[in-house]
């Protein structure tokens, strides 16, 4: 790492009244980067809570903050609005200049980050963006897709006051312009970060020159012990939004053909998140051992994972690199995952599905439930799979991509 002491906004667009993985990963980095040496000024929506939440929390232990209040809350993806204006550049051009900010990092692509961006380039300060995900999904009746594409740009475009690039990045036009408001902003930062590779080659094959790849880091914290032995009932858990694209009803589908076929009793498995398809889900967990627990705070996760033998990690497709996959290895437990593009922690303490559907699902999990072998042998390889999430070779990698030429 630099001996420099680089000052730093991180910006983030998203609430982070609630932890999702791109929050906990942005909060993550801010703790590693300031307990290095680094300033670290969060830019952030405010807080819609008494307590103020994570900014409240960082402020609290003497860190930098700069809130920004949001016009309104989009419902359902809970997204704080936050418009580029003048008036917003000309608050963070003030905040930046006063600082003394020399790179301007941000972990979304939305009116703040937007603006920020604005800012940045027009002082000559350093930009990266952090992508967590290029992969995004919207689930839209076929006759309403064309029109919700040109929705998405035309709000992309009143939110961050430029154009949406037009690329056809994924075959339904929604998730295509959904894809394109990243792109859009990576096009005029001077570094992109991808926590994975798969995602990284995506970004490159859209186009963008100078992409490099930062594993998202497991922060210093207590971690969990490994298993010496799985004795029934095997324990799993999954952790995430209920949304379609984690596909949680699939994973519930499996657990009860599992429950079907195995001796009762034998297996137990717990949902941690909160979501649309909660309902759904309850209804058709029916009488399957299956207990919703609601969202947790991190350390009730962690406490959680430390109580399972075995994390699941159900999405196809979706995800860049799940920040589930680090805090399983923080507790020293290993993953059940579907995805074949998913290999950062995998490779050691994956225990991979044949397929990604229903029957594949089921099929290895009754195979864990009658041998559990495999999820103790993961147990087992997790500390030296988590090497690669090492929070000193994380701040190593993004100071290094703070100071790399852009390849454009």
């Amino acid at each position: 790492m630099s001996e420099v002491a680089r000052r730093i906004a991180l910006v983030c667009d998203y609430s982070l009244d609630y932890l999702g993985g791109a929050q906990s990963a942005f909060l993550d980095e801010a703790r590693l980067l300031s307990e290095r040496g680094h300033h670290v000024v969060l830019v952030a929506p405010a807080s819609r809570r008494s307590g103020q939440g994570a900014l409240g929390d960082w402020q609290a232990e003497g860190g930098d903050v700069i809130a920004v209040r949001a016009w309104a809350t989009l419902p359902g993806v809970q997204l704080p609005v936050i418009r580029n204006t003048r008036g917003l550049r000309s608050r963070l051009a003030h905040e930046f200049d006063e600082r003394g900010i020399d790179v301007v990092h941000v972990h979304s692509e939305f009116g703040l980050s937007a603006a920020a961006v604005s800012v940045a380039r027009a002082r000559g300060i350093r930009t990266v963006q952090t992508v967590h995900t290029f992969f995004w999904r919207a689930d839209m009746p076929r006759g309403f897709r064309r029109v919700v594409a040109a929705a998405v740009r035309g709000f992309g475009r009143w939110l961050r006051g430029f154009p949406t690039t037009r690329a056809e990045l994924a075959p339904a036009p929604v998730d295509s312009a959904l894809r394109n408001l990243t792109l859009s902003l990576a096009q005029r930062v001077d570094v992109v970060v991808s926590p994975s590779a798969h995602q990284a080659d995506r970004l490159r094959a859209a186009g963008l020159c100078t992409v490099r790849v930062v594993p998202n880091a497991v922060t210093p914290r207590p971690v969990g012990e490994p298993l010496t032995e799985v004795r029934p009932p095997l324990r799993v858990l999954w952790v995430g939004r209920l949304v379609p694209e984690k596909r949680l009803l699939e994973w519930i589908d499996a657990v009860v053909r599992t429950a079907a076929a195995v001796t009762p009793g034998s297996f137990a498995v717990e949902i941690v998140g909160e979501g649309p398809l909660r309902a759904a889900a309850e209804q058709r967990a029916g009488d399957a051992p299956v207990r919703f627990l609601g969202r947790l705070p991190r350390e009730g996760v962690q406490e959680r994972m430390r109580a399972a033998h075995l994390v699941a990690l159900t999405s196809y497709g979706f995800d860049n690199q799940p920040v589930t996959i680090v805090e399983a290895l923080e507790a020293r437990r290993g993953i059940f995952y579907v995805d074949p593009a998913l290999t950062e922690g995998t490779e050691l303490s994956g225990i991979r599905a044949p397929g990604p559907d229903v029957r594949a699902m089921a099929q290895l999990l009754t195979a864990l439930v009658r041998d559990p072998g495999p999820v103790l042998e993961a147990s087992l390889r997790a500390a030296e799979a988590a090497r690669e999430f090492d929070p000193v070779l994380h701040v190593a990698r993004i100071i290094d991509a703070y100071t790399t030429p852009s390849a454009c």
